[in-house]
Formats: C-alpha cells, sequence, structure tokens
C-alpha cells in the first residue's frame, strides 16, 4: 500500500512538474514576443522598415531589381524575419504568436522579396531557410482563418496590395494596423474565391 501511494505521489509530483514547465515555456514566449514586438515598433528599426519602403517605390508602382542587384534596405527586414524564425524554431516563440502579431507586415515584404528568399540562384536562399519554413506555416494558419485552401502564400497579396503595404509604412510611422487585419482577410478570401470559381 505504501509503495502504490509512493507510486501516485510521484506521478503527481512529475505531473505537476510537467505543467509548471508548460505555464514557464508559454510565459517565456510571451515574454520573447514582446521584447520582438518591442525592436520591432522601436523608432531605429521603423526607420528601417521605411528606407526599405521607400526604395521599393517610384511614384508609379514598384521597383524593378533582379537577385544579382537586390535593395540592400531589404536585408535587415528580412534578418529580422529570419531572426523571428529561429526564435520559432528552437521554441522560444509560438508561430501562431508570431503570426498574429508579424503576419501583415512580414507577408507583403517576404512575397515581394521572394525571388532573393526562394530562387535556387540567389545567393541567400540558404540563409532564409527558417524565415521560408515559417512563412508557410503561418500561411496555413491565415488560409485556415480564412476558411480556404485555395491559393499560394503570394497569392495572398497582390502587387498592389505590397504597394499599399509600403505606403502605409511610409505614412504610419510604424504604428501597428490592427483595424485593417479583419478588412484585409476578408478581401483576401474574397479575392481567392472568385479565382477559384474563375471569375
Amino acid at each position: 500500500m505504501a509503495t502504490v501511494a509512493l507510486v501516485l505521489t510521484s506521478a503527481g509530483a512529475i505531473a505537476y512538474a510537467g505543467l509548471q514547465l508548460r505555464h514557464e515555456r508559454a510565459y517565456r514566449a510571451v515574454d520573447n514576443l514582446e521584447k520582438q514586438l518591442s525592436f520591432f515598433l522601436s523608432d531605429n528599426f521603423v526607420a528601417v522598415r521605411s528606407r526599405l519602403a521607400e526604395s521599393r517605390l517610384d511614384g508609379t508602382g514598384l521597383r524593378p531589381w533582379t537577385v544579382d542587384d537586390p535593395p540592400v534596405s531589404a536585408f535587415e527586414v528580412l534578418d529580422f524575419y529570419e531572426h523571428l524564425s529561429l526564435l520559432v524554431k528552437k521554441g522560444h516563440l509560438d508561430v501562431y504568436d508570431v503570426w498574429h502579431t508579424f503576419y501583415e507586415w512580414a507577408q507583403p515584404v517576404y512575397v515581394d522579396m521572394q525571388p532573393l528568399i526562394e530562387n535556387e540562384e540567389s545567393a541567400y536562399a540558404e540563409h532564409y531557410k527558417d524565415l521560408q519554413r515559417m512563412v508557410r506555416r503561418m500561411d496555413e494558419i491565415q488560409m485556415a482563418k480564412m476558411q480556404t485552401q485555395k491559393g499560394e502564400h503570394w497569392a495572398l497579396w497582390t502587387p498592389e496590395r505590397i504597394i499599399e503595404h509600403y505606403q502605409y509604412e511610409l505614412q504610419a510611422s510604424g504604428r501597428p494596423r490592427r483595424i485593417r487585419r479583419r478588412h484585409q482577410t476578408q478581401v483576401t478570401a474574397t479575392r481567392l474565391k472568385d479565382d477559384a470559381r474563375g471569375e
């Protein structure tokens, strides 16, 4: 009887310790997310994002660029997202939290810079492998939120919407645009459904 009680007590202690560990990891993930968001919204990084927006817009649309001659200002922004993806990979951030906090900023830049990130001829494709994986996972979350599996990740952001994103970066000085998220999701979902029907 004493042995059974000891086993049950030990099992309970192990379960409690596991629960405490999960809570601690969740707390650390939130703390890490807040630190990354603070950096993202800092004056220095807002200036970095603004420089990228300025370099990509030419007044009539997006400036052309090639894999051999990419916009230099893109690297600081992409490296930040690559850092986030490493934290996700190591379990220090939750991918859903990153989607919820950064997707609307990361996705248009990713699609705009997609050849630099994914093209086999790009010297940087290997460097951004973790970013590729994280964006794919965030795309899956976005698709699920839109209740459709149609389209690819670049279909979520047309050139017009990428231009709108960069214009917003210049006008808003880094302020979040939470109010716009629901509307943009609904517009994207409608467009994808129309595309699927051939309209």
